[in-house]
């Protein structure tokens, strides 16, 4: 039965995709094989060589490409119009709205307001960067607990771990400590349901773009389903917190992103649907689904990379303990910013492997198109995008382009020489810290539409990493394991498991 129900999706996505060529506006050369279908099932297993590819073509040609995928097609533009693509405006090419198609946001947050005016957003940029300093160690407190809860505290047994799932849940537990407390952020069934809802949405929303888009309205209400279960599970504990703070006059903590949510939703009229407890809940999920995923599978990878070589994992270890002698118990963003290797070491991670391979989306908005550059006429709804692989490993920008440098990125201090010229080079010198955009480093977006809650994930992932340096002893990996490619998306491989053990105290 199974095998039917397969072969008859497969049957029904080969006539849609013949459906979709045969009225496809677009007439430009493939990135990959000339024959729609095997293109599109090449995009499965050979993303990573078609993105690649199809940078150097441009490199010396200039063209755009047509990119086919599983999950949808794009507009592939060369490295020369990125400026371009940067420099225009939301009314004409869209990164909100190419953001909310890649997943299918309005259905797979189940009211669409919540994905098309993302009002949580304003109070990243505004409240939560502002307040780096206060959180911090709150955020350093939570990180310890529960990798004690999880890694143990044992110091003679050594212990296998699952990256994936110890890092997802120490993500998620130390991010809902900033959004709504130390008591909930510990509460297991919260937690456990938040993840449960951040998968779903993630997979359910790419499963959708199997189907054309007259039918995703229908099935989205099947899809929903499951995310429905999620989400009520996570709201019966955030529906109670978001009661009492609507009720009270006085504002609550200056440092819960519940309270900045319940203050900023006063300026709505009383019967506007922002002010109930159900959407301020819906908004606490929207923040856990932009968080958990992508600064867990950022940590992940930052970690193989650390452990895959000796000599980076002790350099970042004695960095860390040169830190906390320094500065003790205090933790503010200060100390971290001082951490000039570690800061390195994640741009670097970032850089290789960058989890949007497929980077800088944006959706053409108006009725009439848009003109290229380069003098083609794009239709409206259609999707461009520049190949943030081939950016990020262009051998004219960086050196060993293919290679985890750990210092390449590395700032000097305020008392350093002047830069070697092969320093230069290599790029150590660039003095662009983690959480910086330019236009060879695509991780974050660049320009405006740059992840607001970037500087958060970056305080947040160097904290876990220096838990670890100097709480646990992490046997080394005999070789990096290889990433996993999903279409245009490279994720670390969820199986991958690390052998660790508590450090014992110095006397």
């Amino acid at each position: 039965m199974a095998g039917i129900v397969v072969a008859a999706v497969l049957l029904f996505y080969v006539l849609s995709v013949w459906a979709f060529i045969s009225r496809s506006p677009v007439r430009l050369p493939p990135a990959g094989s000339r024959w729609p279908i095997l293109n599109r099932l090449e995009s499965l297993t050979k993303g990573k060589a078609i993105l690649y590819r199809v940078y150097q073509k441009q490199l010396s040609d200039n063209k755009p490409y047509l990119l086919r995928g599983i999950f949808g097609d794009s507009i592939v533009l060369p490295p020369s119009m990125l400026e371009w693509l940067v420099s225009q405006p939301e009314s004409h090419l869209s990164a909100k709205s190419a953001q909310m198609d890649a997943l299918n946001i309005p259905l797979t947050f189940l009211r669409a307001e919540i994905g098309l005016n993302p009002v949580h957003e304003p109070l990243i940029r505004r409240n939560l960067t502002a307040h780096l300093d206060q959180i911090t160690s709150h955020i350093w407190d939570e990180v310890g607990l529960v990798l004690e809860e999880l890694w143990g505290q044992d110091t003679e047994v050594w212990r296998e771990v699952n990256l994936d799932y110890t890092i997802r849940h120490v993500v998620a537990r130390a991010s809902n400590r900033v959004f709504v407390g130390g008591e909930l952020c510990r509460n297991n069934d919260y937690i456990e349901s938040s993840l449960r809802y951040v998968s779903r949405v993630s997979a359910c929303g790419l499963l959708l773009n199997f189907f054309p888009s007259w039918l995703r309205h229908y099935l989205g209400v099947l899809f929903q389903i499951p995310i429905r279960v999620a989400y009520s599970q996570c709201s019966k504990h955030l529906l109670p917190i978001f009661s009492e703070l609507t009720g009270s006059e006085a504002a609550s903590c200056t440092h819960l992103f519940s309270s900045w949510l319940v203050n900023n939703s006063k300026k709505y009229p009383l019967s506007s649907l922002e002010r109930t407890p159900d959407y301020l809940s819906r908004r606490i999920m929207a923040l856990n689904f932009a968080s958990i995923h992508t600064t867990t599978l950022t940590t992940c990878n930052l970690l193989l990379d650390i452990f895959s070589d000796r000599t980076t994992a002790s350099l970042l270890r004695d960095e860390s303990l040169v830190s906390s002698a320094s500065w003790n118990t205090t933790w503010n963003r200060g100390r971290l910013n001082q951490m000039l290797r570690l800061d390195s070491a994640l741009r670097e991670s970032l850089r290789l492997w960058g989890l949007v391979a497929k980077a800088m989306s944006r959706k053409v908005m108006q009725p009439a198109g848009i003109i290229l550059p380069s003098g083609q006429r794009l239709l409206q709804g259609t999707t461009v995008c520049v190949s943030g692989w081939g950016l990020h490993h262009d051998e004219n920008v960086h050196q060993q382009p293919f290679e985890f440098i750990h210092d390449r990125f590395m700032r000097r201090s305020t008392h350093g020489a002047s830069p070697s010229q092969e320093e230069t080079e290599m790029g150590t010198s660039a003095g662009h810290a983690a959480a910086e955009t330019d236009v060879n480093f695509a991780a974050w977006g660049i320009g405006k539409h740059a992840c607001p809650g970037r500087f958060f994930a970056v305080d947040l992932i160097k904290i876990i990493l220096i838990h670890v340096l100097v709480d646990y002893e992490v046997e080394l990996l005999g070789e990096r394991p290889e990433n996993m490619w999903i279409e245009y998306n490279v994720i670390p491989p969820p199986a991958t498991t690390v052998s660790i053990r508590r450090r014992k105290l110095s006397v």
